[in-house]
């Protein structure tokens, strides 16, 4: 239909076969499993168009078929050809926030999140993956998988729905009876935010990183960035036994550039990680590894604070 529709337009347009998410060997047989359309532009370039991709997603072509192969149908013919990677900067996760530890445990505070591409649909997921009436309570499970006593005070979202016209941004002010562990002389606790939030857009903190290399190629959801700030106020009179944290890695797979810093009773944490493919070599597994481990380090050690 879609390829009518572009003729009846005056477009150049042909059909083309990939098999969605999957591996197309080098071999003259039949591997295909899903129909796409390709149409002519300007520059005499195919470009590839997916209409079952494309409600509530801010892209054309859907990025998590990058490095797929396909076959064009056209009158002169065509090759195995593969889809392009899609820069990491296509696809930013922006997390931001701050919170207070109060002297009884609790955990106070705000955070914002927003993105683009293929991390921005991961996100809207949370409205658009449920039935209209359970946006609530879906965007509630958020908070909740990172606390079982986690409450929403007040909340705001852009409409999921108006997915054209701008990115999805999600906003909570939320508070965490006994969120933190007290002690007689310390707390031990984990950054909210650096400790994997909204997960469902940053797959790759849910990888199991145990293997120590890789004989294959391995695969992420797709390409991704994250940026993220988060500052916590500690109660007067404590101060982290890690005061400073700083680390920087950069390789071809995968790229971070981390840090926590101390000042008075203020914690900032900052992290900006990208991941630049769908599909990794086995080679590039212990950078890949590497950023994702550094990513995580909060989510794996909790801080601690020691009383003065």
């Amino acid at each position: 239909m879609l390829i009518t529709l572009l003729r009846a337009a005056g477009f150049e347009s042909y059909a083309a076969m990939t098999m969605a998410g999957e591996r197309i060997e080098r071999i003259p047989a039949d591997q295909f499993n899903h129909s796409v359309t390709v149409v002519k532009r300007r520059n005499g370039d195919y470009m590839l168009l997916d209409p079952t991709w494309v409600p509530f997603i801010r892209e054309l072509w859907s990025s998590l078929e990058q490095q797929q192969g396909y076959l064009m149908g056209i009158p002169e013919g065509a090759d195995l050809q593969y889809t392009p990677i899609s820069p990491a900067d296509n696809h930013p996760v922006i997390i931001k926030g701050n919170s207070k530890i109060l002297t009884d445990g609790t955990l106070e505070g705000w955070f914002e999140i927003t993105g683009e591409g293929q991390s921005e649909a991961a996100i809207r997921s949370v409205f658009t993956g449920v039935a209209r009436s359970e946006w609530e309570k879906s965007l509630e499970n958020e908070l909740l998988r990172m606390h079982p006593r986690a409450q929403i005070i007040e909340k705001y979202y852009s409409n999921p729905d108006l997915y054209l016209q701008q990115p999805i941004t999600i906003r909570m002010v939320y508070r965490i009876p006994h969120y933190v562990l007290l002690g007689d002389s310390n707390i031990i606790f984990q950054p909210l935010l650096a400790s994997g939030i909204f997960q469902r857009a940053q797959a790759q903190l849910g990888m199991n990183l145990d293997a120590e290399e890789r004989a294959y190629p391995f695969r992420d959801r797709c390409s991704r960035k994250l940026q993220l700030v988060e500052t916590i106020e500690i109660p007067t009179g404590y101060s982290a036994i890690e005061p400073t944290y700083y680390i920087n890695i950069i390789g071809d797979a995968a790229t971070i550039k981390a840090s926590m810093q101390t000042q008075d009773n203020q914690i900032t944490i900052s992290q900006t990680a990208s991941y630049n493919k769908r599909i990794y070599q086995a080679d590039e597994w212990s950078n890949f590894k590497e950023v994702v481990k550094a990513q995580r380090k909060f989510k794996d050690y909790p801080l601690i604070l020691k009383k003065l």
